[in-house]
């Protein structure tokens, strides 16, 4: 199986034309495609919506066309991209790399009309999904099985995928990753102001902790009360306890009064939706540990990347395909699905060793910013392309 996204280099690689489309151009994409157009013998060009309820950023380092998608039905949720049609050419590209997405009505003529015309497409997606069934699954993986090649978000839907149809060489990792730049830059400038940190935590009353901190939207999947009602518990064994809840969200006024029924509410901060990365850095290196209840993703990588051991659920159904990043004992812990009880336990058995917490503290930072670095996604995608242009046939 292709996991390790290792790439072999020769002098003068060919140059491979890439069409790319995606459903958005986020911020924190930017830096996968850049580093990716950056690679020696790719001619990449990416094609993302400007239709969808996502806000775009403005491409940075590489070529990038906005594209429409048509909403075809809002139940179940159908759409259409002409662009998936217009793209196959292979006067114009020799790689199609397409979202795995069956909600694209138009992503099976694309597939079908690529391989009369002879030119290979990759698709990139989880692999899986959080609300499997049987039917989903066995379509998905027929749409699948027209590709020339697949890339994961983590090893676990490859591994699950490779178990269930074979022909592991079509199947690569591109670990999904934040690019840390952002976040190293903020949490050093932090660390190296003098007194800075210091006076931040006394200012915000975190200066006696410990600090749980939370950093997501306020929605009903995350279980943020679980957090709340599990200081509740903690409270005898460390009076001096801070929740901090990063976020703004529907479920706002529904934790503030579960904190005030709890009786937590003078130990637990909302400080809103805060999103620039230089005013998170402190509340992050404030904090003992990093707490998700459920429904997580790449806010794992995030919190490893100050150095935050992380805990969540055990319920591997609700995970991202980030959460393989996560080791039990190593860089994080879990706690038995929505039980208060065991999510107090695990914090408490975490906070009453701090040798053992400082050695997940480093590991998790080792986590971020080793095994999920920008350059090992981009090596796994640019593995990929290369895999499928190879299997063109030759005229």
């Amino acid at each position: 199986m292709n996991e390790s996204g290792s790439t072999t280099r020769t002098d003068q690689p060919p140059l491979i034309r890439v069409a790319m489309l995606q459903p958005a151009l986020p911020k924190y994409r930017n830096p996968v495609f850049r580093e990716l157009s950056r690679r020696p013998g790719i001619d990449f060009q990416l094609f993302f919506s400007n239709d969808e309820p996502v806000k775009n950023v403005e491409p940075d380092g590489f070529r990038a066309t906005p594209i429409a998608t048509r909403l075809l039905t809002r139940r179940p949720r159908l759409l259409w991209r002409k662009a998936h049609l217009d793209l196959v050419d292979p006067k114009r590209f020799d790689v199609i790399v397409a979202g795995w997405n069956t909600r694209y009505v138009s992503l099976i003529p694309c597939l079908l009309k690529a391989a009369r015309l002879n030119v290979p497409v990759v698709l990139w997606g989880h692999g899986y999904s959080k609300r499997e069934t049987f039917l989903k699954r066995s379509f998905r993986d027929f749409v699948a099985n027209l590709a020339t090649a697949l890339i994961f978000y983590g090893h676990t839907g490859c591994k699950r995928f490779v178990a269930r149809h074979g022909r592991p060489e079509r199947a690569f990792v591109a670990l999904n990753t934040l690019d840390q730049s952002e976040i190293q830059a903020a949490r050093k400038k932090v660390l190296e102001a003098p007194g800075f940190l210091e006076e931040f935590k006394r200012k915000n009353g975190l200066d006696k902790g410990p600090v749980l901190l939370f950093v997501s939207r306020l929605v009903q999947d995350n279980r943020t009360d679980l957090l709340i009602l599990a200081a509740k518990r903690l409270l005898p064994d460390f009076p001096d306890l801070r929740v901090v809840i990063v976020g703004g969200g529907e479920e706002e006024q529904h934790l503030r009064t579960v904190a005030k029924s709890a009786q937590v509410e003078q130990h637990t901060i909302f400080t809103g939706a805060i999103y620039e990365e230089a005013q998170l850095a402190p509340w992050f290196l404030s904090a003992s540990l990093f707490v998700y209840p459920s429904n997580m993703g790449l806010s794992l990588l995030h919190a490893m990347g100050y150095g935050l051991p992380v805990i969540t659920t055990d319920q591997s159904s609700t995970w991202a395909p980030e959460l393989d990043g996560l080791k039990p004992w190593l860089n994080g812990m879990t706690f038995n699905h929505e039980s208060v009880e065991d999510l107090a336990f695990v914090i408490r058995n975490m906070l009453q060793n701090p040798e053992r917490l400082q050695r997940m503290r480093d590991s998790a930072y080792r986590t971020a910013t080793r095994e999920y670095s920008l350059k090992r996604m981009v090596d796994g995608l640019e593995a990929a392309i290369r895999y499928a242009h190879s299997t063109t046939r030759k005229s």
